[in-house]
């Protein structure tokens, strides 16, 4: 007679690794994905490197409309992404409705060329952020120009 309840059982840690599946690696390139509850967008560049800022920080998209080849994220932290590609309307509108789990930037290394033309490419992605406030490069006064300072009057 066999154990009904044999599958909800606590299995010895030596027979777990027999029921693991091996991970599995994209055979395709994807620009995005997008689900229902995602507190966060996770940004993946081309040489491996990630960040995953919450949607909470995120200030401002811009876009170049009907073109969808590049857009722009704000985030209130000083940081922007610059986004460019080739079909990029279904991923501003899934960050739009805060959708995108991740986007990710095609690397010719790991993937081959996406054989759909019309499915989204993202070229490149550019992460900038200015720590601790306006640009660190001193910018240039001109002579009939007061210097700013406290004003007590």
């Amino acid at each position: 007679m066999s154990d009904p309840l044999a599958q909800y059982r606590k299995k010895p840690i030596g027979d777990m690794t027999a029921d693991t599946p091996p991970p599995k690696t994209p055979a395709e390139y994807v620009a995005f994905d997008a689900k229902d509850k995602v507190e966060r967008l996770s940004i993946r560049q081309a040489n491996l490197q990630s960040r995953t800022p919450s949607y909470g920080y995120l200030l401002d998209i811009t876009h170049d409309g009907p073109y969808g080849t590049n857009f722009v994220l704000y985030y209130s932290f000083m940081m922007v992404v610059m986004v460019e590609g080739k079909n990029l309307q279904p991923v501003i509108m899934a960050i739009q409705m805060g959708n995108a789990e991740f986007i990710q930037e095609y690397d010719p290394d790991r993937w081959p060329m996406p054989k759909d033309s019309k499915a989204p490419l993202i070229e490149s992605i550019k992460v900038v952020v200015e720590q601790g406030g306006p640009s660190a490069t001193p910018q240039k006064k001109s002579d009939d120009v007061k210097e700013r300072g406290l004003s007590l009057h």
